[in-house]
């Protein structure tokens, strides 16, 4: 009770006009996994026909950090945009995949259990659905938007480790994917990015110039021009951090917002 609490003041406080929207702190139960995902869903007020973005932290965050920490405007963005905002939780190093060695299905999740329980639950604009994330959410955004443009009409990725093979062992995808390192392979949010032809997706793509995966996001769009797969790709000054991550967010999503007007018309 203490800790939530202390939660709903610093909403209070880093948005005044925080009563005026929703704030739903949820345990969305998932099938696949057997257990409850924590997750936290903002909604404008009164909102009816809404777009919904997924935001996916980065290697060990969670959705508390990421509104305290990474993107604490994220709670201001919803109401100028009037957007939903749903935050799941990654379990620390999930890389957002579904693991073929142990009961780790947050593809599954993500893309099936959790859409399907914020439409059911929410007045969500079903075909105005993006999905966006830094770090490694950034890869799990480029990763599982590609391979469901169904679902997500748009992607955006900040700082993304979108290629994990040469630190993977440092970051916990030994762990859901095993030591056979020719499968990882097919893993890599990189080694999707063929599925975006014909998708009509939207693909935003950030990094700072001091960022250790400024190279791995240059070959991303290098690769993406050689294929003939429109997207934006900016290049700042910035590192590895909440700083940069919380500017590009805003840039991102101000052009998630366009995109959602246009295809109104």
């Amino acid at each position: 009770m203490k800790n939530s609490m202390v939660f709903f003041a610093f909403i209070l406080l880093i948005c005044p006009k925080a009563f005026s929207q929703h704030i739903d702190t949820l345990e969305v139960y998932s099938s696949s996994m057997k257990k409850n995902i924590k997750t936290i869903v903002i909604t404008p007020s009164k909102s009816k026909n809404t777009p919904t973005v997924y935001i996916l932290h980065g290697y060990s965050g969670y959705p508390k950090r990421t509104l305290k920490k990474d993107i604490p405007s994220l709670l201001e963005l919803s109401l100028k945009y009037k957007m939903i905002f749903v935050l799941p939780d990654g379990n620390y190093d999930s890389w957002y995949i579904d693991s073929p060695i142990k009961n780790s299905k947050y593809e599954t999740f993500i893309t099936a259990e959790l859409v399907q329980y914020i439409d059911d639950k929410y007045d969500t604009e079903k075909y105005q659905r993006a999905i966006m994330g830094w770090s490694m959410g950034g890869h799990g955004a480029l990763y599982l938007g590609a391979r469901h443009p169904e679902i997500f009409s748009a992607i955006g990725t900040i700082s993304g480790a979108i290629d994990f093979l040469p630190y993977g062992e440092r970051y916990g995808v030994r762990k859901v994917l095993g030591q056979n390192k020719n499968i990882w392979k097919n893993y890599t949010a990189i080694s999707q990015i063929e599925k975006l032809h014909n998708t009509n997706q939207k693909i935003l793509i950030s990094c700072g110039f001091d960022d250790p995966f400024i190279e791995q996001n240059r070959k991303l769009h290098e690769q993406l021009i050689q294929l003939h797969i429109p997207h934006n790709y900016e290049e700042s000054p910035g590192k590895h951090n909440a700083k940069y991550w919380s500017i590009a967010a805003k840039i991102q999503l101000y052009h998630l917002n366009e995109t959602f007007k246009n295809n109104e018309q």
